[in-house]
């Protein structure tokens, strides 16, 4: 799920340490591979509980915990600026802060680019037919470049969930049964 870059958003923790290192990639011209390397590394730690739990363990030594990660980011060929930011989130205790830092960072870069985000949700995974359509349709309500991102979610039973920042149309039918519930209570 994409993060709304709200000014709350910025100036949060996670906020403020993505758009540092989101300032230190441009100016490093670095965006695309700082990104592709901070995914990495956040995908990677959330993947292994040894490993988040290794990073919290109060018992290691903090060089030893930033030794095994600096291991981990030359693995992942991360550029130095995330070697040196994920020792920073070490050193500061808010490595558990990556996951989110590492979605804003996604939201500044797409911003950056002039996209509109836009995650489609629905119960099923849509045909290319379906998908294509529904791009079409959004491209012309909203400006600039869309990117598209589709979540398959059962809880959703059938239909379909568009979120566009902090706006949302739900068409799902978990949605619909709802109101008809609602409906149905009001006239008993």
């Amino acid at each position: 799920m994409e993060t709304t870059l709200t000014s709350g958003t910025l100036t949060s923790l996670p906020g403020r340490y993505a758009k540092a290192l989101f300032d230190l990639a441009r100016e490093e011209g670095q965006v695309g591979s700082v990104g592709a390397s901070l995914r990495s590394l956040s995908k990677l730690i959330q993947s292994s509980s040894i490993l988040k739990q290794a990073l919290a363990n109060p018992t290691l030594r903090r060089e030893e915990q930033a030794a095994a990660l600096t291991e981990i980011c030359l693995s992942l060929n991360a550029p130095e600026a995330v070697q040196s930011f994920a020792r920073q989130l070490l050193k500061a205790q808010r490595i558990p802060y990556l996951p989110h830092i590492e979605k804003i960072y996604r939201s500044l870069v797409s911003q950056a680019k002039g996209e509109q985000r836009i995650e489609v949700i629905s119960a099923y995974r849509l045909t290319s037919a379906q998908s294509e359509l529904l791009e079409d349709k959004l491209k012309k309500v909203f400006p600039g470049r869309v990117k598209l991102n589709f979540v398959n979610d059962s809880r959703a039973l059938g239909g379909v969930m568009v979120r566009i920042g902090s706006r949302v149309i739900d068409a799902t039918l978990v949605t619909q049964l709802s109101q008809l519930a609602t409906v149905m209570k009001g006239n008993s």
